[in-house]
């Protein structure tokens, strides 16, 4: 016998529609069971557990509002308590039951009608075609590439929730480009503290492994590695991607290669570890300094805010002025970028002890005095008329973060989509650490420049979805097939206009070289923009509405009925 859920909605299905007028309406072969509030889930359990605790059937039909209302919260409600039996939704309330109200039809109208709806649910339970039972194995586990905060978090976490993890890096220890910062701002912690919060027990940890290919294959991510002289092959379930950034050298700005005592940010930062570890001694630092913000930077070739220059700047010029009170720190800034409190009481607290900050409208007008070494920096004066003078025993210049050109060739490979610079693009903003291929995810400066804190928080998160990714794949194939299936044209509909091509925001739509419009399975993000602009219908989402031969059928069956 086969069973008819029919949902009360809290008495506005029951107003328009009795219980016994439904009943009367079904066939006989229908049992009918009244149930309210199935989008309940905890009430749809304790109901149904007794309601169709003797029914033999396997296919069941809920009788309720439709999938954009609640209809789609009771379905899945109704699926997860009975996980055995096929259902399908009738829209019995928006479909039959209001339209009949307003067009003021009699109570037996709206049951014959709500029962034609009923009866086609069944049809097209008949008609669907059931994914089997299978469950993907995934053992195989998650393979991070680099291991600086960001991949530390990310393979620290995923260790702690029991997940088979490797991490990857190419140098001979972990921790990246934080290894040589000393203090890490906002609230200028030890940088050895920060990593050291980050157990890596339980993880497969492999230094001086470079990471040399990578590829889908079938249901895995095959990647090459590469370990002195020995290469290989292996697979996982999911790749987090935390290959980091690396500065831009200062190059021959302001005359740096004539001239002594011009250095990068990273090179002061190395000194400063120094003197605090009493590796050196702080006579060793310069008496005056002038930083210059922004260089290489905001430019032509690399026209984007690095974000953490201007950060790195004060904290640099607070430990100065802490180790040698004595110096005197100019920045000479386009504009100082230091978003939130904390970073806005770093720089009060720069000001507060001395540090000067002159702004300066192009690094053009800035000149070095100095033939060897330098001497002095020169501005255009306040005023416009003549020039200003700051001495200057060395000049710091904080340039950007850019990609690693090998790292973007290494993603390039799996089809990651990046940026004109060569930053990974994740869904931005919804999901910014979800690339455009699945089960590969992205964090910390590799997407784009951040914080050390920020990049721990990215690798922990992309850790989480990499879970989650994993624990889909472990559940049967058709309770997920509407979260994971890519969208489908179908060929007999589709008339080639290619608005889907121009339209899709993933690029998973294209014209095959017979004409076709196909889909890249590996490119689709089941969006739903390509069914939403599609004018023949051809284009639809797996599991999101009945395939034509089942609403044909449907339809079919019903005229029948009526005609008899």
């Amino acid at each position: 016998m086969k069973i008819c859920l029919y949902c009360t909605c809290m008495g506005q299905n029951a107003r328009m529609l009795a219980e016994d007028s439904l009943r009367a309406a079904l066939d006989s072969d229908i049992r009918l069971v009244v149930v309210d509030r199935l989008c309940d889930a905890a009430r749809c359990r304790e109901v149904l557990t007794e309601a169709v605790a003797h029914a033999t059937s396997s296919q069941v039909v809920v009788a309720a509002c439709s999938r954009d209302a609640r209809g789609g919260e009771a379905l899945n409600c109704v699926q997860k308590a009975l996980p055995a039996v096929r259902v399908e939704l009738a829209d019995i309330r928006e479909g039959c039951a209001w339209h009949a109200s307003v067009s003021g039809e009699e109570e037996d109208e709206r049951a014959a009608q709500a029962a034609a709806l009923v009866r086609m649910a069944f049809v097209r339970l008949e008609c669907a075609e059931v994914a089997p039972k299978a469950v993907v194995p995934c053992s195989l586990g998650v393979l991070v590439v680099g291991a600086g905060p960001a991949g530390m978090a990310a393979a620290s976490a995923l260790a702690g929730l029991g997940v088979p993890v490797t991490l990857a890096e190419r140098r001979p220890r972990p921790g990246g480009m934080a290894m040589l910062l000393g203090k890490l701002f906002p609230h200028m912690a030890q940088s050895s503290d920060v990593l050291r919060a980050l157990p890596l027990e339980g993880v497969n940890l492999r230094m001086g492994c470079d990471v040399v290919s990578l590829r889908r294959e079938d249901a895995a991510y095959v990647a090459g590695l590469r370990e002195g002289d020995d290469c290989c092959e292996e697979r996982f379930d999911a790749l987090i991607l935390a290959v980091g950034a690396q500065p831009v050298l200062p190059g021959v700005a302001f005359g740096a290669k004539e001239r002594k005592g011009i250095i990068s940010q990273m090179e002061l930062d190395t000194l400063l570890t120094a003197v605090e570890t009493g590796r050196k001694e702080a006579a060793q630092l310069a008496s005056d300094y002038v930083f210059v913000q922004c260089v290489h930077a905001r430019s032509t070739d690399k026209p984007y805010c690095s974000a953490v220059c201007c950060p790195t700047a004060v904290k640099n010029a607070l430990r100065v002025k802490n180790l040698r009170p004595d110096a005197e720190v100019v920045v000479l800034n386009r504009q100082m970028v230091m978003p939130g409190i904390a970073l806005e009481n770093l720089y009060r607290d720069a000001m507060l002890t001395g540090v000067r900050f002159v702004h300066v409208d192009s690094l053009n007008d800035i000149r070095v005095e100095g033939k060897e070494r330098v001497e002095a920096v020169v501005l255009p004066a306040l005023d416009g008329e003549g020039e200003r003078r700051i001495t200057a025993e060395a000049l710091v210049c904080s340039t950007p973060l850019q990609p690693v050109p090998s790292s973007v060739e290494l993603v390039r490979q799996l089809g990651v989509c990046t940026d004109a610079q060569g930053f990974m693009r994740g869904h931005e903003p919804a999901h910014p650490l979800e690339s455009n291929v699945e089960g590969v995810f992205i964090c910390g400066s590799a997407r784009w420049p951040v914080y050390v804190d920020q990049a721990v928080a990215q690798g922990k998160a992309a850790a989480a979805l990499a879970v989650r990714f994993i624990r889909e794949r472990r559940m049967p194939m058709d309770e997920i097939a509407d979260l994971r299936s890519p969208a489908h044209i179908s060929q007999e509909l589709c008339s080639a206009c290619g608005r889907c091509v121009e339209a899709c925001p993933h690029a998973a739509c294209f014209f095959a070289d017979e004409g076709e419009v196909l889909i890249a399975e590996e490119l689709c993000r089941r969006c739903g923009v390509c069914t939403a602009i599609c004018p023949c219908g051809a284009a639809r989402l797996p599991m999101a509405s009945p395939s034509p031969r089942e609403i044909l059928a449907a339809v079919r069956h019903s005229r029948q009925r009526s005609l008899s």
